[in-house]
């Protein structure tokens, strides 16, 4: 698995990343592809990274995991690489398998988790 960092956001910055989320949609809606819609947004390189990582992200989850279309497909209407795509989703599901071990923990204090 590739490495990538984990972001919380403080209050201006989270600001920040609505409204480059929305600037985003609103580029994608308007017929840009992933990469266009994405330069629209004016901030810190390094908080760039993390917003562009997390739209890709969020149009994976909605595209294939809600709309049911395939990762390919996915990748091809926003233009971007399929392999981009793949590994996005699969940082993205084992961000999902962290957080559930994560809740399971504070939930069930003591308990195994996993194969123990």
């Amino acid at each position: 698995m590739t490495d990538f960092m984990y972001r919380e956001y403080n209050a201006e910055e989270d600001n920040i990343y609505t409204e480059a989320m929305a600037k985003i949609r609103e580029g994608l809606k308007n017929g840009l592809n992933f990469n266009e819609a994405c330069s629209v947004i004016n901030v810190d390189v390094e908080l760039k990274k993390f917003i562009i990582d997390d739209a890709l992200k969020v149009m994976i989850a909605e595209m294939h995991y809600a709309k049911g279309m395939t990762l390919k497909q996915v990748a091809d209407a926003l233009k971007v690489p399929f392999k981009t795509v793949d590994i996005a989703n699969m940082e993205m599901l084992e961000d999902v398998g962290i957080t559930a071990a994560d809740v399971y923990k504070r939930s069930n204090p003591g308990n195994p988790v996993g194969n123990a």
